[in-house]
This record gives structure tokens, sequence and C-alpha cells, in this order.
């Protein structure tokens, strides 16, 4: 690669000029493109194509496809909105460029924009549960809502033509009735039929005799009577008839009051029961059908009252409150009294138990079990002690106070949630519950993981009763099987449709919403996609390949920023950005149809390349006294696996997705290891009470050497681990931002100001009124949701202007945090405190990102690498580092160097459990650890262990 920009031609030169238009015209032009790093480039890519967008970490590819060829689509839909939407608008962050021609619409598929809404599904972002609830209610009997037996139920047809075979006949006529029951008192009787009479209803019949009620006393007949509708002779016509009978079904069909007709003819002994309303014979009452609506819990007919479709409730958790019994009331066993503000509650819980001659220093699992439930509920024999706020009490109190932001957060941090006891987490009412279809209910399809699910859509066609209604549904059952079929090809089939979407990890939650995209048969769009081969095995990503060309065969252009040698190579035209990262980075490479593998390859360290035999490695060969033990964990697909880890070296999880490498690393080691230190070892060394909410599994027993917490600092990093909002950058996540607040405090300019290291922090004093230091704004649209846009008054620099004016070695604070870790660290030379963390972040290729760039705008492998960083810089403890895909965002150069840092500093002390799909890094692990062999129901084992020959000894 040079530093010299190569432009492609879009076609042959013709003397047309409409050819040349159209020629043009299939290409997306980007002229003299400059967002962020990027170098003044010019790119053309091809319509109805599908272009990869590779290079280093800091290289400018996200620069270019998402903060330029996006955002400029997403302006200009946004100029078509009329003139109070587009008031609004003023100011968008945008891409910097001379010209861009021919944006399609575009559609951005990220990572980062994963919901934490619990009621966000597999189904519902997917645009799934809507037709396959049409579907399945259409496919199903008509059931009763209360107990989902079948239901009988006539038509207006049925009637009619039941009508002319017997007046055909030439019987005497045929009287149409209803039954009416009369009460007995004979006031509400008379009540009742001076109503009837006011609709027009004025003949009852009692035995088979016609009795008009305004010349019989109300009281002279039985409860028990019918209500005369109409007289049908043999001389009607079937115009006249058709038309009567409409009037009659109606008039019952929506009746508060009947529910069927009487069809006789007394001389004739002839009767005949008409079911207007459905009738269910099980419960023997008439009833309601279910409908699609008692299938959807998002709605308030079809949800669970108890639950709200939630599928848990919360209750307040007594471990939470109470984490380690080994305390004593006086050392804070309670933790939420622990505090200042509540030091009147135990104040007042210590003054009880001086009267009741308890000792305060006692521990809080060795006080009296009538005295701890009374710590609870604050009930004592007598009614003695009736004053003591009992945490029950304190709870409630809470609770009634929801609307303040404190007792929210309060409620939040010791509640945890259990399933629904109403609806058994299945969300749905009784209704929905009830449903099924061909012998499978509604619920117990939501709950399948997906390849059954397709499973059992393909039996539907199979069963002659079905073909019919399938015919009539056949864009539906189309749309649903495509689907399905795409997310089991996408290496989703071990979820099902009610998993939510905030368990899922970027990759899948992306592969999730391009099913959506290809289901929906878009075509002549944009898509841009965001590393779509996170978390896929090798055999996995050849069907996203296959996805993808789908994708583009519709007539879309897509537009992928990607890592991956196989995804890149599939690509019809591939764009590389570099040659290095951050100011290094930002030049155009040559654009070329395919990709040289060898410029593919990872550069492996040195060590790496030596003599690595590997050998198969059992519980005993680590010893037990330097290692980590999890034995008999289990939780959702996961059963009865353990897991020993070696301290200072390299533990690799890997399997293909859904195999439970996640939920064995946070649910498993990374609970076990929070929870020994939140709760005390003792108590971490079983757990017999599992929960998908807070994250924690099953296991039989964990060990851990002596003194491990105390030696060693736990940092656990999973995917969504780091608490990303806008003001936090990585000056601040890696304590840099204090010392140069106080460097630009010192500088002369400063003082003569009277500017102290408060005024240099866009959090504090020095931060612009206007944004509060954010550097952008944000306006809710209400129906198009928030906009995002520069600050007007600091233009995205977040401080106030008198305080960029100051100068520190020839930069303003807002220019220093504009400029890249690795430019940082070489400005920084003498100042031996700051030289640590850069140089980490530079070892694991960070080296590219600003001081100031917001942590929401990271990858998940960016955010994992920089929190690593701030850890061992902070610390002067060995580290127990739990990490889960961290090449996430790295080139095959970048995870070289990722490699050798991990290698060098396990020869430090330090320890890696790393969940991670790389060839490269499982071949240089010190122990591989294999799950499988499948995933969802067919995974959850352990089905191989390598160790290092040379580790064992």
């Amino acid at each position: 690669m040079t530093e010299k920009m190569a432009k492609s031609r879009v076609s042959k030169s013709t003397d047309n000029p409409i050819e040349k238009i159209n020629a043009t015209r299939s290409f997306l032009i980007c002229k003299g493109v400059k967002t962020h790093n990027l170098k003044s480039i010019d790119v053309e890519i091809e319509m109805g194509k599908w272009t990869a967008v590779t290079g280093v970490s800091g290289s400018g590819k996200s620069s270019l496809v998402f903060d330029t060829i996006y955002a400029e689509s997403q302006r200009r839909f946004l100029e078509t909105l009329g003139t109070y939407e587009r008031q609004f608008m003023q100011g968008m962050v945008q891409g910097e460029f001379d010209e861009i021609q021919n944006v399609p619409a575009a559609v951005a598929l990220k990572q980062s924009n994963r919901t934490g809404d619990p009621r966000s599904l597999i189904g519902t972002t997917s645009d799934l549960l809507d037709p396959f609830r049409t579907l399945f209610v259409a496919l199903m009997d008509k059931s009763c809502v209360k107990c989902g037996s079948g239901v009988v139920v006539d038509l207006p047809d049925d009637l009619k033509l039941f009508l002319e075979q017997e007046l055909g006949k030439k019987n005497d006529g045929l009287a149409i009735t209803v039954p009416l029951k009369l009460p007995s008192a004979k006031k509400e009787r008379k009540l009742l039929l001076d109503t009837l009479l006011a609709e027009g209803y004025f003949r009852i019949v009692v035995d088979d005799v016609v009795i008009d009620t305004q010349e019989v006393e109300p009281g002279s007949f039985p409860s028990d009577v019918f209500l005369m509708l109409d007289f049908f002779s043999g001389a009607i016509s079937r115009e006249e008839l058709a038309n009567r009978v409409e009037t009659l079904w109606s008039q019952v069909r929506f009746s508060p009051r009947f529910q069927n007709l009487r069809v006789r003819n007394s001389k004739l002994n002839l009767e005949r029961l008409f079911h207007v309303q459905p009738f269910c014979s099980k419960c023997d009452s008439h009833t309601q059908v279910i409908l699609a609506g008692d299938l959807d819990w998002q709605s308030a007919l079809g949800s669970c009252r108890s639950c709200h479709g939630l599928g848990n409730i919360p209750v307040i958790d007594r471990s939470k409150v109470l984490p380690n019994l080994d305390l004593s009331i006086e050392e804070g066993a309670i933790r939420p009294w622990s505090t200042d503000t509540y030091s009147w509650a135990v104040e007042g819980l210590k003054k009880i138990m001086r009267v009741l001659k308890i000792k305060v220093s006692e521990p809080f699992h060795s006080l009296p079990a009538d005295f701890k439930e009374f710590v609870w509920t604050g009930k004592w024999p007598g009614g003695k002690f009736s004053e003591y706020v009992s945490l029950n009490d304190w709870f409630s109190g809470l609770e009634a106070e929801r609307y303040k932001p404190t007792s929210r957060i309060l409620l939040a941090k010791y509640r945890k949630y259990i399933k629904c006891e109403s609806c058994d987490g299945e969300r749905l009412g009784p209704a929905g519950r009830n449903a099924k279809c061909d012998g499978v209910s509604y619920s117990s399809l939501m709950k399948m993981e997906l390849h059954e699910t397709l499973g059992w859509l393909q039996t539907l066609t199979k069963k002659e009763s079905n073909l019919q209604k399938l015919e009539a549904l056949r864009e539906i059952f189309d749309e649903l099987h495509k689907k399905l079929s795409l997310l089991v090809k996408l290496g989703l089939g071990t979820s099902s449709l009610s998993r939510r979407c905030k368990t899922l990890s970027g990759g899948e939650y992306q592969r999730v919403l391009l099913t959506r995209v290809i289901g929906n048969g878009l075509s002549d769009a944009l898509y841009v996609l965001d590393e779509p081969s996170v978390g896929l095995g090798r055999t996995e990503v050849t069907n996203l390949i296959e996805a993808l060309k789908e994708l583009r065969d519709l007539g879309n252009t897509v537009l992928m920023v990607e890592h991956d040698p196989l995804l890149i190579r599939s690509a019809d035209k591939v764009i590389e950005l570099g040659p290095g990262g951050g100011s290094k980075g930002g030049y155009l490479g040559a654009l070329k149809p395919g990709c040289d593998p060898e410029s593919m390859v990872v550069n492996l360290p040195e060590s790496s390349h030596a003599k690595r035999s590997k050998i198969e490695a059992k519980k005993n060969h680590f010893n037990a006294q330097k290692s980590i033990i999890l034995n008999g964990f289990s939780h959702l697909n996961c059963i009865n696996i353990s897991l020993t880890v070696p301290l200072g070296q390299l533990t690799v999880l890997t399997g293909v997705s859904g195999a439970g490498k996640t939920t064995l690393l946070s649910c498993g080691l990374a609970a076990a290891l929070e929870k020994a230190q939140s709760h005390g070892e003792s108590l971490a060394k079983s757990n017999d009470e599992s929960s998908l909410d807070d994250g924690i599994g099953c296991w039989d027993e964990f060990l851990m050497p002596k003194n491990l917490l105390q030696s060693h600092e736990i940092l656990t990093v999973e995917q969504k681990a780091m608490h990303r909002v806008s003001s936090s950058v990585p000056a601040t996540v890696l304590g840099i931002m204090d010392p140069l607040r106080k460097m630009f405090a010192q500088t002369e300019e400063a003082k003569r100001s009277g500017f102290g290291p408060s005024d240099f922090s866009f959090n504090g004093a020095g931060g612009c009124e206007t944004c509060n230091g954010k550097g952008n704004i944000k306006d809710d649209l209400f129906f198009l949701g928030e906009v995002e846009k520069e600050c007007p008054e600091c233009l995205g620099s977040r401080y106030r202007h008198d305080v960029c004016e100051i100068r520190f070695i020839g930069k303003s604070i807002n220019e220093w945090l504009g400029t890249s870790l690795e430019d940082c660290m070489a400005a920084f030379k003498s100042i031996s405190s700051l030289q640590k963390p850069l140089d980490l972040c530079v070892k694991l290729g960070l080296g590219h990102l600003p001081l100031g760039v917001s942590t929401t705008q990271l990858s998940g492998g960016e955010a994992q690498r920089l929190r690593m960083c701030a850890t061992l810089s902070k610390s002067t403890k060995a580290m127990i580092c739990l990490l889960d895909e961290p090449t996430r965002g790295l080139s095959e150069k970048d995870v070289g160097t990722l490699i050798a840092s991990l290698l060098q500093l396990t020869k430090v002390g330090h320890t890696f459990v790393v969940v991670e799909h790389h060839e490269e890094i499982q071949k240089c692990a010190h122990q591989l650890v294999v799950l499988g062999p499948g995933g969802g129901n067919e995974g959850g084992r352990v089905v191989l262990r390598e160790a290092i020959v040379a580790q064992l000894n």
C-alpha cells in the first residue's frame, strides 16, 4: 500500500451521454472524504455489489462507511421531512467530504444498537411473531379461551340452508326463538320485559304457546321461556329468506343477552339449535374463541395480568440485602443500611437487641432464628417494638416513592426476578396458554429451539387438512419458513423466538436484523454492516456468506466493515484502508476484486512458533494449589461442566455458536469469583440457585488457592461489561485525565486566568454550558426517535471557549483529547506516570484511539482491551482477566500483536480466560477447552481439553 490515492474507473469511455449518465449512476461516488483521519480520499462503490472495507484498527473503515456514507444517506432522508421536523436537524453530525453522488436509502446493522428492553425478543426483532400468530390461529381449530377445548359455532349459511330444506317440504312454517331466563322477582321481571318490549320483542313462547307480553301479567308464566324472533312460512322467497336470516343472525351474534337460535315446529316435532356464539361442551357454556390478540403478550388483551407480559416479577433478594452472614449488625451485615443515610435504622435495631440481650457484635448467622425473621418482618410476640421499621417496611416505603430516582436505584440494586407463578414464565394470559395447533401449544413453540420450530412448520405441509388453509396463507408461510431457515443457517438455531435480545452478543443481534431485512424482501437499498462474522466459527461463516449474497442478489448494495479473511475474500470488491492506524491511516489502497490470502496471515510472535506439543488435559494435570477449579457447573444448556484454570496461563474456550462458552465464562467462572468477592469465599464454594436475570448458574464446588483475592485482581470484561456513557473517554478510563488537568492548571496562562484543574474538566467547571460537556445535543423527535447533533456553542469540543485558549506543549485541552494514544505516548515521554497505560494501549492495538473519543463509539473488543489496560496500569497485583472475543475489531496484523501481549503478560503472572473463535489464539493457548459438540441442547459439554506438555511439568 502507498500513500498515493488509487482511483477506479466506472466504465469504458463512451460518446453517448445517456450511457455516461447510466454508468455514473451505477456507482456510489465519494470525492475528497476527510472525515476523522481520512486523507481526502476518492472512492467509487459499485451499486448492486458486495463490497468489503478492511484495514488495521484505526485505519478509517468506520469513518468512511458509517460516519460518512451512512450519515449522508440518513441526512438526505431527513431533508425530505417537513419544515417543522427539519428545524431539529440543524447541526447533525455528518462526514466531511467534497462531494457524494448516488447515495441510496441506507440501513445500518450495527453491533452496538442492541436493546436492553426485556420485551425485545428474537421473534419481535426479526418480525416473526405477527405472521406466526396469524398462521397459528388460522390453522388451529376454534378453541375455548377458558379451557382450550374445541368449540361449536355455526354460520349464517347453516341456518339458511336448513330453513330452505325444511320449508321446501311444505310444512306449517318454522318459528325462530331464543332461550330467555326471566328473573324470579316480579319487579325485575317486569323491568326486563318492558326493556324487551321497547326493543321490539313482544312475543314469548311458553310450552309451544305464543303469548303477547302486553296482554298477560308478567308473573303468570315460568322463568325459562323462549323469546319469539321471527316466523317463516313456506311461501317466502329465497331473497327475502336470506335477508331475514342475516338480520336474525346479527341480532344474536352481537347481543349480550342471547347466544343461540332455536328453530322449532311443534306439530312436526322438529327442533334444531344453532350456536350463533361459540359453545364449549367441556365448560358447558357459551364462551369466546381464542384470537390472534390472545397470543400477543405485548398487548393488554393477551398478556398475563400478574407480570404484564414480562414472564417474571421482581422480588427482594435476601442474599443481596445480607450478602455476608459472617458480619454482625454492628459491622454492616445489612448492606442497604450500611451508609450514614440509614444509620438511624441500624441504631434502632441495636437498641432492640440490647433490650433482648442479644450481642450486636455477634455474626448474623448466629442470631436467634426468631430475631432474624423479626429484622425482616418487624413482628414480635405481644406486639412489642411496633415502632421498629423492618426491612420489609423499608422496601415498601421505597416502592411508594418510586417516582424518586434514588428509590428506583435502591430497589433495582436489591431485588431479583423470579418466574411468574401465574403464567409459569410464558408471558401469556389463560387464553394464550390454552392455544394449541396440531397438538402443540403456542407457548411451547415460543420456547422451542429455532431448528425445532422450523421442523414443526415443515410438518404442517404434510397434513392434508392444512393444505387448503396454507394455500390461502402462502405468503405468510413462505416468509416464516424463509426467516426461520436463515436464522438457523446463521448460527441461531439453538436460540428460541422468546429469547431476549439483551442476552445476544452484538454479532448475533446483527444477524437477527439481517434476517429481518432479507426476509422482508427490500431491494435497491444500501446495507451497511459492522463485522457480521463476530461470534461465528469457521463452518458458520459459510452460511453467512450465502445470506449476504442473497441480500445482494435482491438488488441491494452491501457495504461491510470486516476483518475475517474468508468473508472478505467472498466479497465482490475489497477496499483496504491504511497503512496504519490513527494519523498513519486514512489512505486508500487499490480497489481489488479479491484479497490476497498471504496479506491476511497473522504475524505470530516468535515464542508461539516454538514446539507446542499438546496432549489431552485431564482434571489432575494442573496443580490444584495454583489453579481455580469450578466443578459441576450447570446453567441453560451447560450440563455438569468442570473447568480448571491454571494461574499465570492463557486458557481459551471455544466451540460452535450456542455451545455454552459465554455461559460458562460469565454465569459460571465470573459469577463464582464475584460471589467470592462480595459474599466471602466460604459462601461461593457451592451455589444451588441459578438466575437468568442475574446471570448466575449452579455449581457443586468452587475452589481457589488460599489468599487468591488478596494477591490477585479480578477483571471480568464481557462484550457488554463496560458501562459506556458519552462522558466516559479513554483519558478518564486510563486515569490520564487527572494528571493532564493538573499539568494544564500549572501553566502560566492558566495561572494568569485563574484556572484550576476543575476548569479543564468537561464534566466540571470547564464544560460547555449548552451541552454540559457532552459535545453534542440530543433532540427527541417522538415518532422519529432521538436525533444527535453537534453542540452549536462548543462545536463538539466539550469545553468553554476561554478554556480552549490555554496551551500545554502547543495544544489546547480539546486538541489533546483529539490526539491518538500512540501520539500521546511519544509526546509525553518525559511524564513517567502516563507512559505505562499508554504503552499498554499501544501494545494491545489501541494506539489509534483518540484520547477523548467517547467509549460509546468503541467496538466490544476495543472496550474490553481498554478496561484491561486501565486495570493493569493502576494495579500492582496479578490479574485474572476474563475476556469474551477480544479480537473483535482487530485485523489479522493486530491479532498477532494481541497474542504477543497476552503471552508476555502471562509470563509475569497474569491469568487469562478467553472465549474466542480465532484459530491463531487457539493455537497459542496454554489450555484449550472445546465445548459442544453442537449448539443449544446438543452443546453444553466439554468435548476436548488440550494442554501444552511444557506447561504440565
